[in-house]
């Protein structure tokens, strides 16, 4: 096999790992989507069926917070891989690859608002939008997480009014 093969097959491997993991950053906020929802559903309900001060939803809340902070490092660390075996990616495109091949490279200035194509071995693209580049997926998971953490916190002090106002 050939150093170039060899860098070929590098490069294959390491798609094959950006797709992974994309894969496992969606898979993994939905599967804490609806691991939230349900928190969250039953912690917001749990007044209303528990009597006498009983903390319940309050302890539920605090349990969605410690979720909400385990999702977001988790988020965090999986788009960090993401970054990384992308950089792999580009790496290999530059020392193996280029000029036929730069969909990587490319796709970075792409994203970033440059002007891609016009040359016989990339397609003619029109720019991204430039509302595409202002905001990104990892920004829009991490507002949801807070958004959860808002309601857990919400639900808590007002778990603490009811167990106030049933106990005076």
């Amino acid at each position: 096999m050939t150093e170039d093969d060899k860098l070929k097959l590098g490069y294959q491997a390491t798609l094959s790992f950006v797709v992974y993991e994309g894969q496992l950053i969606w898979r993994s906020f939905l599967a804490m989507l609806v691991a939230n929802a349900f928190v969250a559903a039953v912690a917001g309900l749990a007044p209303q069926f528990l009597k006498n001060g009983n903390p319940g939803a309050g302890v539920l809340s605090v349990v969605g917070l410690i979720i909400c902070v385990a999702w977001f490092l988790v988020v965090r660390r999986q788009f960090a891989y993401y970054r990384y075996w992308f950089s792999w990616l580009r790496h290999f495109e530059a020392i193996s690859l280029q000029p036929e091949v730069r969909i990587t490279t490319l796709g970075r200035t792409y994203g970033d608002g440059g002007s891609v194509g016009g040359d016989r071995t990339t397609p003619d693209l029109p720019r991204f939008p430039w509302a595409a580049r202002v905001f990104r997926a990892e920004w829009l998971i991490a507002i949801i997480i807070a958004a959860f953490a808002v309601l857990y916190g919400f639900i808590f002090v007002n778990s603490l009014c009811h167990c106030a106002a049933v106990n005076s």
